[in-house]
C-alpha cells in the first residue's frame, strides 16, 4: 500500500482496508516491529529501494548498535519466514508519510499480534495469529517454523525491553486494545 507522497510507486496496491493504528494498544517495541516490518516488505516489493538499510538505521538510532541488531535481526529472521511460507501476498503500508504510519492493514496487525502472544507465551493466540499471517487454516510444517521465529522475536523483545513485560502483563485478548501511544523517535 503506498500514497501519492512515495514517487514511483503508483502501482502499488491500494485495494487494502486499513485502520486507525491508535484503535490497537501496542507497545513501543511491537510499533518499531512494525515500522521494520514495513521496511523489510518495501525493500522486498522494490529492491532499489534499500529500504533494509533504512531498518538497520532505525534500529541503530532507537537501541544502539547491539540491541539495534539483535532487534533488526530477529525481525528480518520474522519477516523472511513469513515471506517464504505465505503463498499470497503479504500487504504492507510504506512508511511514507504521517498519515500513512497512522494505519495499519490486516496482514500487518496478524504479525504484530502473533509477535504479542510469542510475548506472553499464549501458545492458543499464536497458532491462531501464525495461521492469520501466514492466510492458511489448518495445520502445515510451516506453521511451526513461523511460530519459532515468532518465540525468538519475542524473547528478543521481552529482553531489550524488560519494562514492558512488566506493563503488559495485564494485556487484553487480541481484540479491544485500548490506545497506545508512539514515541516520536519512532517515526519518521
Amino acid at each position: 500500500m503506498t500514497c501519492s507522497k512515495t514517487p514511483g510507486h503508483e502501482n502499488w496496491s491500494r485495494l487494502s482496508k486499513s485502520y486507525p493504528l491508535k484503535n490497537y494498544r501496542f507497545e513501543p517495541s511491537e510499533l518499531l516491529v512494525l515500522d521494520l516490518l514495513r521496511y523489510y516488505c518495501q525493500s522486498y516489493a522494490d529492491p532499489d529501494s534499500h529500504a533494509w538499510e533504512k531498518a538497520f538505521v532505525l534500529g541503530e538510532k532507537e537501541l544502539g548498535p547491539y540491541d539495534g541488531a539483535w532487534v533488526v535481526n530477529a525481525t528480518a529472521s520474522y519477516i523472511g519466514t513469513i515471506r517464504h511460507e505465505r503463498k499470497t501476498a503479504f500487504e504492507f503500508i510504506v512508511s511514507c508519510c504521517e498519515v500513512c504510519r497512522q494505519q495499519v492493514c490486516v496482514t500487518e496487525l496478524n504479525a504484530l499480534w502473533l509477535v504479542q502472544a510469542a510475548r506472553t507465551g499464549n501458545t492458543l493466540a499464536m497458532e491462531t495469529a501464525g495461521r492469520l499471517t501466514l492466510d492458511r487454516a489448518g495445520y502445515w510444517s510451516g506453521l511451526d517454523a513461523l511460530l519459532v521465529k515468532a518465540r525468538h522475536l519475542g524473547s528478543v523483545l521481552n529482553e531489550v525491553f524488560p519494562e514492558e513485560r512488566q506493563h503488559g502483563q495485564g494485556r487484553g485478548s487480541l481484540t479491544g486494545f485500548s490506545t497506545g501511544s508512539i514515541s516520536k523517535g519512532q517515526m519518521h
